[in-house]
């Protein structure tokens, strides 16, 4: 029944409007850490990010990017605890914002960051931190598709230029979905992430779940192997993954369309 229920809940999200085929689009996973960049379907880029810390969740759901701020100032939101003595920091390579901020909800950025050292771990008051080689990376490949009104000259001064703070607005938004999925199957992988939020979210209708988005029939599957998967993925303190041949006994094939 539980396989049953969430095949048709599936179906039905896929028989949603799809995104333009050639939309470029921002999807991130906050159990993996990860950034990935898509244009349509085709995979441009991934990158190795830090979210907020527990207590400080980066927010899930779908955002978009409308504009971007190159060498910004950070204004420190000091009606927050944990701001409230901190001051105005202008551009320069100590500002926490890095290199390049995103916009993608009030007082939520994608953006650099000089400390390095907390890319891939929990490590914010809940925004996205890049490295800032990554940060630019990734601004540079959105002006190139949503503001080609900027010259490539433009943006390797902006890219230089530490001291001048200036907002660039996208020709078109770009979509940032944003979810809470430490279950993933990947080709003939699947991996389970740490479960950073406390949320109770490695289950057996997770495996489930993330099969079924990644085109496979889970009508075969033994239960008591996908408890097993759980229950030892729920021990891991770093990204537990095994080969789904190693994880299910009775072998998996592609759903039919």
């Amino acid at each position: 029944m539980l396989r049953t229920l969430i095949a048709a809940a599936l179906t039905i999200t896929s028989a949603q409007p799809m995104l333009a085929q050639d939309a470029i689009r921002i999807d991130l996973n906050i159990p993996a850490l990860r950034l990935a960049v898509y244009e349509g379907d085709r995979l441009l880029e991934t990158y190795p990010i830090a979210v907020g810390m527990p207590g400080f969740d980066t927010p899930t759901g779908e955002f978009a990017i409308s504009h971007a701020e190159w060498n910004p100032w950070w204004h420190p939101p000091t009606h927050r605890e944990w701001a409230r003595d901190e001051k105005p920091t202008p551009p320069g390579p100590l500002n926490p914002m890095g290199k390049v901020k995103l916009f993608f909800l009030p007082l939520y950025f994608v953006h650099g960051t000089p400390e390095g050292e907390s890319i891939g771990t929990p490590a914010s008051h809940g925004c996205v931190r890049m490295l800032n080689s990554d940060v630019v990376e990734l601004a540079r490949l959105l002006h190139e598709r949503a503001a080609p009104q900027v010259s490539s000259s433009e943006l390797e001064r902006m890219a230089t230029k530490s001291g001048s703070t200036q907002r660039v607005n996208f020709r078109e938004k770009i979509t940032v979905a944003i979810r809470y999925d430490p279950i993933v199957v990947e080709r003939n992988e699947i991996f389970a992430y740490p479960d950073i939020y406390n949320r109770s979210a490695i289950h057996s209708e997770g495996v489930y779940q993330a099969l079924i988005a990644a085109g496979y029939d889970v009508s075969s599957l033994d239960d008591q192997e996908v408890q097993r998967f759980v229950d030892r993925a729920r021990d891991q303190e770093a990204p537990f993954v095994l080969r789904l041949d190693e994880a299910f006994s009775n072998g998996l094939a592609l759903a039919r369309s």
